[in-house]
């Protein structure tokens, strides 16, 4: 039997929890007892110790021995067929597979979130853009309205899943029995995309396997000026550690 470890992370988002857990709960009993899930709750809601600062501590103690291992935020909907398709899903060489995770507000499909690596070119117009309110309020619209997609992307390698849902594989698990993310929240996505080639890994879009995502409960309660502060440090502490060498 195959074992995982779903770790999702609540900030003021128990409204929505019970429809996540239905949703694992349910997907866990299509394996018919092929696939072992054990769901781990970090609670942000008294000490918001940022996304990853909730995640990978419960990672850290648990992580190894599993088959996989996925940090989520827990306002999503698994399909009733997610963890048969994961069943299917080719894992050799594959260290991340990101899923399909539609945002049906705006009807986009939050995956494949980054084709190719980034250039320093791009990190300099980040911290450009982080280092205005006005700018990021902007360049959040303009992305918005850029990315929107109806038509689903098909399977292929790219650079970086989306956060929100992310799963890794056990050779991730096993190159990496301990992380500890240097900065509080945002550009989590470029830096275990830097783990994942670091260790010779590969990401893997899998549109087989579907979330929908009800939206944002947890950022959204967070000011924006407070975003772009957190963005900025991250970006930068990713670049000087991946980029800069």
């Amino acid at each position: 039997m195959k074992k995982l470890l779903l770790i999702g992370v609540t900030y003021h988002s128990d409204d929505v929890l019970h429809v996540f857990l239905e949703s694992v709960h349910r997907a866990a009993e299509q394996t018919k007892g092929k696939l072992q899930v054990d769901i781990e709750i970090a609670d942000n809601d008294k000490d918001n110790r940022g996304y990853l600062g909730g995640a990978l501590p419960i990672y850290n103690a648990k992580a190894q021995g599993y088959d996989f291992v996925a940090i989520s935020n827990v306002d999503l909907k698994l399909a009733p067929d997610f963890f048969e398709q994961l069943l299917l899903t080719p894992t050799d060489q594959i260290g991340w597979i990101a899923p399909d995770i539609h945002t049906d507000k705006i009807n986009r499909h939050e995956n494949p979130y980054m084709m190719v690596r980034p250039t320093r070119l791009n990190f300099l117009i980040w911290n450009t853009i982080y280092s205005s309110t006005l700018c990021y309020r902007l360049y959040h619209h303009l992305h918005l309205l850029k990315s929107k997609q109806i038509q689903q992307h098909p399977a292929c390698s790219i650079y970086a899943g989306h956060g929100s849902f992310m799963l890794f594989t056990k050779a991730f698990i096993q190159h990496y029995p301990e992380l500890h993310f240097p900065t509080f929240m945002y550009g989590e996505e470029i830096w275990f995309a830097e783990l994942v080639r670091a260790a010779h890994l590969q990401v893997n879009y899998a549109p087989n396997l579907r979330i929908a995502n009800i939206g944002n409960i947890s950022t959204g309660l967070i000011r924006q000026k407070q975003k772009s502060v957190w963005s900025k440090e991250s970006l930068n502490m990713i670049k000087q550690t991946f980029f800069d060498k």
